[in-house]
Order: structure tokens, then C-alpha cells, then sequence
């Protein structure tokens, strides 16, 4: 897809599809402020949902006025990717909470590891800013209760002796972790290619983080190469295959209560997911 942006017109292209995805994608949420989730992992789909929604918002905010060539263009391409990488993130967790379709028992596994491990993440934050915050005891007797609980868990006595020793060993360090699933595994349920996965998260995050060969290369791009215009587009046409899955995805959780799409909305959004399962770059 990035190839086969040469010109300022291929770019807007890639980013009105964008737009249409995106805006479907809102229209979907304003249904979903009108209804009740019937369950604890529908409503945490819910508001990942939401969550991914702000940060492809954020993302085309970014990407700026195209019908304009700005001078400065690759300025921004820093911040749209690290959005970018945190609308995988948003993926990930959708697909680990609400997405994948297991059992009641793992899915309840899931949710309280999950908040198992914000917890923590919390109580750890808030004991190094200072032990006399009042949140702390708070933190840690909600954490005490999800770790008794995924302890005595049917789910996790169901594991293979190896991965429940490692987790049993992490919920006596109390360092949870999110998920119980490595990314490899994660992938192969979610019909994502993992290869391409990692490469799309590894490219998102070489740009995010300040690195030797990415800084020369945003100084030293001639704005408005082939070259430029496709590194403009990444961080669009990286995050698009994981907003048109999630929405496929809340599509299947709200029961057909969704709107329908329009039929090129719907095209472009079956491509894209397309690209996700095959792993084309």
C-alpha cells in the first residue's frame, strides 16, 4: 500500500479512506451511547472501542489540511506515530477482552487478570509518588481481592502445568501480567498474521522513539518525495487494518444494532482487514 504512494493525490487518497472509516466508525459509537452492554467484557469492548476511536481522531487531526501542501509536512510523523502505535495497542486489548471467542470461564480470566494488572500498575505508580497517598490502601485491598480470586480461578487450574506456574509465580511477585497470552498466540486467535504484526508495531515505534537513523531521516527528506508522502501515509495506512477490524468486531458484539456502512466504506474496510490477515505491507 505505502508503494504505491508517489504523488500528493495518492496521499490524500489513503487519507480520505481514513476518513470514511473513521467516520463510520463514529457513527457506530454514537449507537453505542444509546445502549446498556449486557456484560462486563461487552462494556470494557465498548469504551476500548472509544478509546481507539480518540486516537485515530487524533491521528487524522494530525495529518492535516490535505487539501493544502504545507512546507513542514514530516514535522508531525513523531507524533502520528506514536498515536498510531497506541491504536494497535487499543487492538490488542480489544481483541484480548472482548474480541476472541473462548469460554465464559477464560473470559472472566481474562478481564480480572487484566484489571489484576492495572491495579498494580496503579498501586506501583501511586507508593513511588508518595507512600501517604490516600488511594493506596484503596488500590491494595482491590488488589489483594482480584489476586485471591484469579488464584482460586477454575481457569487457571485448567492451564498447562508450565504457563500456570509462571503465572502463579508473577501473582506472588504481584507483577500480573495484562494478558496471559503471549503476542504470538494472541495473533493466531485474533486471524492476524504475527509477522506482520510486529513489524507494523516495530516501524511505528522506530519512529516514536528518538533514534539516530529516524532523526537524520526527518531532517533530510525532501518534503513532498515519493519517500516523504509514503512516511506521511504510515502511520494512516498502519493504524487503518486495526480500526476496520475493531469495528467489524463491535459490529458482532452489538447484535445488529450497528448502522450500516456505506457500500464503499464497507469495501475499503474489507480491504484493509484483508491486509491484516495476509500480512501485505
Amino acid at each position: 500500500m505505502l508503494q504505491a504512494i508517489n504523488t500528493w493525490s495518492d496521499y490524500r487518497a489513503k487519507v480520505r479512506e481514513f476518513e470514511a472509516v473513521l467516520e463510520y466508525g463514529k457513527a457506530m459509537a454514537a449507537v453505542l451511547a444509546g445502549l446498556t452492554a449486557p456484560s462486563p467484557h461487552t462494556a470494557y469492548g465498548q469504551q476500548i472501542f472509544v478509546k481507539l476511536l480518540s486516537h485515530c481522531n487524533a491521528l487524522r487531526t494530525l495529518a492535516g489540511d490535505t487539501s493544502q501542501r504545507a512546507q513542514a509536512e514530516l514535522w508531525d510523523v513523531p507524533s502520528m506515530t506514536a498515536v498510531a502505535r497506541s491504536a494497535v495497542e487499543a487492538h490488542d486489548a480489544f481483541e484480548y477482552i472482548a474480541g476472541h471467542d473462548v469460554t465464559p470461564s477464560e473470559r472472566s480470566f481474562r478481564v480480572q487478570l487484566w484489571e489484576l494488572h492495572d491495579t498494580t500498575r496503579r498501586l506501583r505508580i501511586y507508593s513511588d509518588l508518595g507512600p501517604t497517598d490516600p488511594r493506596i490502601a484503596k488500590l491494595r485491598a482491590d488488589a489483594a481481592e482480584l489476586q485471591a480470586a484469579l488464584e482460586s480461578h477454575e481457569f487457571l487450574a485448567s492451564l498447562h502445568a508450565d504457563l500456570q506456574a509462571v503465572l502463579r509465580q508473577r501473582l506472588a511477585k504481584g507483577d500480573p501480567p495484562a494478558f496471559h497470552l503471549n503476542q504470538r498466540q494472541r495473533c493466531e486467535l485474533s486471524g492476524v498474521q504475527v509477522d506482520w504484526h510486529n513489524a507494523i508495531t516495530m516501524q511505528l515505534s522506530q519512529y516514536a522513539h528518538t533514534l539516530p537513523s529516524t532523526a537524520q531521516q526527518l531532517a533530510y527528506l525532501p518534503p513532498g518525495s515519493p519517500d516523504a508522502l509514503r512516511l506521511m501515509a504510515m502511520p494512516l495506512v498502519h493504524a487503518l487494518p486495526f480500526l476496520a477490524r475493531v469495528i467489524q468486531a463491535m459490529d458482532r458484539l452489538m447484535q445488529g444494532r450497528a448502522p450500516e456502512p456505506p457500500s464503499r466504506t464497507a469495501r475499503t474496510m474489507a480491504l484493509w482487514r484483508a491486509m491484516a490477515e495476509g500480512g501485505a505491507a
